[in-house]
């Protein structure tokens, strides 16, 4: 891969603030949380960087595999299965390229199956994490919605159109994995208590 020079700043950058946080004897949270932020948005603008790439090399295996090419979406039985190999940001980092990188790879996707549903539906939201005891509640979900609206999988996040339900699990393996459906369905719901992709 041709490093170009947008990518070589972005990682030049990240190396210098990774320096600073490993030579510092104290590091304050807000330096931290600083840090994280920009880790997140250096992690973004590489994997952006690698899917120009990956469009532009003639053979299928030069392409880099990163966790974008993790995300799946499949239908089965007229429920719309998407695994995002990554689990939801909480609310208090609500302005991450997290959020941003999740709604389009789930609008990217999400695109073959446009148009699926008409009616009101209901997305079964099912995020693992590896902590015990968190606050499902916590964790930020409109990447999801504005993901299906952006690939017109569903019509409208609004009143008439979905609703939602979260359920949160304990995993060694952190990813969400979310399930679309027609709400008539819901008295299916049992079916994704036990499921795991």
């Amino acid at each position: 891969m041709i490093i170009n020079e947008k990518l070589k700043k972005e990682l030049l950058t990240l190396n210098n603030e990774i320096s600073y946080i490993l030579k510092s004897n104290t590091v304050t949270d807000y330096r931290l949380e600083n840090f994280l932020k920009a880790f997140e948005k250096a992690r973004y603008n590489i994997l952006y960087e690698i899917n120009i790439y990956n469009k532009s090399v003639e053979f299928e295996q030069e392409k880099i595999s990163t966790i974008d090419t993790d995300y799946n979406a499949e239908v089965s039985s007229n429920i719309l299965k998407i695994y995002v190999p990554e689990t939801l940001p909480s609310y208090k980092n609500i302005k991450t390229h997290a959020q941003k990188r999740i709604l389009l790879n789930i609008s990217e996707i999400t695109k073959p199956f446009s148009n699926l549903f008409n009616d009101q539906v209901c997305v079964f939201i099912k995020i693992y994490d590896k902590i015990n005891n968190w606050d499902v509640d916590n964790r930020n979900i409109k990447p999801i919605c504005d993901g299906l609206i952006a690939s017109k999988v569903i019509q409208d996040d609004n009143i008439d159109k979905m609703f939602y339900c979260v359920k949160g699990e304990y995993s060694n393996n952190p990813h969400t994995e979310i399930y679309v459906f027609d709400y008539k369905k819901l008295s299916d719901l049992s079916l994704f208590y036990s499921s795991q992709m």
